[in-house]
């Protein structure tokens, strides 16, 4: 298959080093400057735990979609605000049957894409892993796994028959990617995690073993999950009635030390992706008519944080 990733950073740069470390030409990276150029010049380097310390030279990397010619698949590892962006630039190479997957947080990129391209089928995707890009570019994955479940819109029979192809065509490019027939419960079991666990972690600014520790911060994860789980359930998501508990469980064998991705941003002074785990559970929730008082007080208390680095 032919194949764009657009974004090779922490979550892109992983998948782009596995794939091209078993074909340098399994995949056309689309990235901005200056990191196009760096990997043009000096390459993609990977350092994993799971897949090991290697660099590794792209056959093709670009600045411009539109230079490609119509792509198989497209895989999409941006922000979200990015996204609308994105959509304009790739619509050259997307044709009637390419895939387009965005493997990204949250629980909306593919209905966005949905909205936003003329052509191609979209796909729906969510990835477990650890990973980040230094300054260097550099890409950084810990821990024993990194997986992901992918599955097309209820309705699009050709885009699930597409999509277990690529999940085909990847794990032959060392990536694991399992096809899944109900992908948006998938999709909300890592969302409902994550509306914990990022958020509380960049309201207060702590680690995972001062949320273990505290009586009270585990509470308020707890709720947390509830409150985005109960949204889920009143979109018409199949959520398990274990999942909180089984994320809980989760919260505790984690080691002290860990942090979110949204905490890392706040720490750097960065709003990140601040909205969307907590406003946009907020925005589902009026549209459902579901209360969810912890996940506004959070959305409250991280907007004050987050005014002390945004003033310029």
């Amino acid at each position: 298959m032919k194949i764009a990733l657009i974004g090779p950073g922490g979550v892109g740069g992983l998948l782009a080093g596995a794939m091209l470390r078993r074909d340098a030409h399994a995949v056309s990276i689309v990235a901005r400057e200056p990191r196009a150029s760096h990997l043009r010049q000096h390459g993609l380097t990977l350092h994993s735990e799971l897949y090991g310390n290697f660099t590794v030279r792209p056959g093709c990397v670009t600045n411009d979609p539109s230079a490609l010619s119509v792509q198989d698949a497209i895989l999409i590892c941006v922000k979200n605000d990015a996204l609308p962006a994105v959509a304009r630039q790739i619509e050259p190479i997307v044709g009637p049957n390419t895939l387009v997957m965005p493997v990204m947080n949250g629980v909306s990129a593919g209905d966005t894409l949905r909205g936003l391209l003329p052509r191609g089928h979209v796909l729906d995707c969510v990835i477990y892993t650890v990973s980040s890009s230094d300054e260097s570019y550099a890409i950084t994955q810990k821990g024993p796994f990194t997986y992901l479940f992918a599955g097309a819109a209820p309705g699009d029979a050709k885009g699930a028959e597409g999509c277990q192809r690529l999940c085909d065509a990847l794990q032959a490019l060392d990536v694991d990617c399992r096809y899944a027939q109900d992908v948006r419960a998938a999709i909300w079991g890592k969302y409902v995690l994550n509306c914990a666990y990022n958020v509380v972690t960049a309201r207060w600014g702590v680690t995972i073993g001062e949320i273990k520790h505290s009586d009270k911060l585990r509470s308020e994860y707890r709720t947390l999950m509830e409150e985005a789980a109960q949204v889920g359930r009143a979109m018409g998501v199949n959520i398990p009635g274990d999942l909180v508990d089984i994320n809980m469980d989760k919260l505790m064998t984690c080691t002290d030390d860990s942090t979110s991705s949204l905490s890392r941003d706040f720490a750097e002074g960065q709003v990140g992706e601040m909205t969307l785990f907590s406003h946009e559970v907020i925005k589902m929730a009026e549209q459902t008519g579901i209360d969810v008082p912890m996940t506004r007080d959070y959305a409250r208390g991280m907007e004050e944080r987050a005014a002390a680095f945004t003033k310029s």
